[in-house]
């Protein structure tokens, strides 16, 4: 009887720690993804275990002179905003092992507009104390997709597949600046969307609508033919029909993954007198 009573009371003890820890229960249950971080190239890859295929690729910057922690590890929390070493701060921290976190570039504060340019820059090569920065979207990313046990494996030899985004660099001559990933709404660097002259004229009656040829679209870092190959409208044009019409235009930005969305408004002209 005192053995059955010793078991019993150790299968409670153990039931109890595994359902507080972040250890092998939770591990299990978030095992979809795995991070792989190549130290040397500064390459993140998240695979999806279940699809057995990548699932994202971003640049990054691991810790100077290979002061990132190397091995296996799992995602113990997650910081909306995170105080980081010398009085900067981190959106979107993911801690993976000991002071070492997923972060994006520091900030002079918890201001969107206050990334530090010079270390944004360097995205794509080794920069920081330690920790494994990305830029916003990225960071975001992991944040949102990537649950508490979330498995962590960091070293230098494994092959990585480079993102099919390009490195950003900031231009703008300033010491601080928003992020131009960041998706928060008042970021500068969000697409353009307006009309171009023929958009501001009427459409003429039975004519060929083309959204792209009355819609400009502009950007820092896409060329306009770029960004018109990844705009999308929702509404149509009766050119057949006098009246007034609106499309919504929604256009995303590759380089930046930022979207604007605008309506415009269309009037097509009466038909020709016979």
């Amino acid at each position: 009887m005192k053995k059955m009573i010793r078991k019993l009371l150790a299968a409670t003890l153990l039931a109890g720690l595994l359902a507080g820890s972040t250890g092998p229960v939770r591990v299990q249950a978030s095992s979809r993804y795995t991070i792989y971080v190549n130290r040397r190239t500064n390459i993140v890859n998240v695979v999806d275990n279940r699809k057995h295929k990548l699932a994202r690729s971003m640049y990054c910057s691991t810790g100077e002179h290979y002061s990132t922690v190397k091995g296996t590890f799992h995602t113990t929390n997650k910081y909306r905003w995170r105080a980081l070493f010398g009085h900067t701060f981190g959106q979107y921290a993911i801690r993976f092992h000991g002071h070492y976190l997923f972060h994006s570039v520091p900030y002079g504060r918890t201001s969107r507009s206050r990334v530090k340019v010079s270390n944004y820059n360097k995205l794509g090569r080794q920069d920081s104390m330690g920790c494994v920065r990305m830029a916003v979207c990225d960071e975001k990313w992991l944040y949102d997709h990537t649950p508490i046990g979330t498995k962590v494996v960091i070293g230098d030899s494994r092959k990585m597949t480079k993102p099919t985004r390009k490195k950003l660099k900031i231009t703008n001559g300033k010491k601080y600046s928003w992020d131009p990933t960041d998706p928060a709404p008042g970021n500068p660097y969000r697409p353009k969307l307006g009309r171009t002259a023929m958009g501001k004229k009427t459409v003429e009656y039975g004519s060929k609508f083309d959204i792209k040829k009355m819609v400009s679209a502009r950007s820092e870092y896409t060329d306009k033919p770029e960004l018109l190959d990844h705009m999308k409208a929702k509404g149509k044009v009766n050119t057949k029909k006098p009246g007034t019409y609106k499309v919504k235009v929604t256009v995303t930005d590759p380089n930046t993954t930022l979207q604007t969305t605008k309506t415009f408004s269309f009037v097509v002209g009466e038909a020709p007198e016979e």
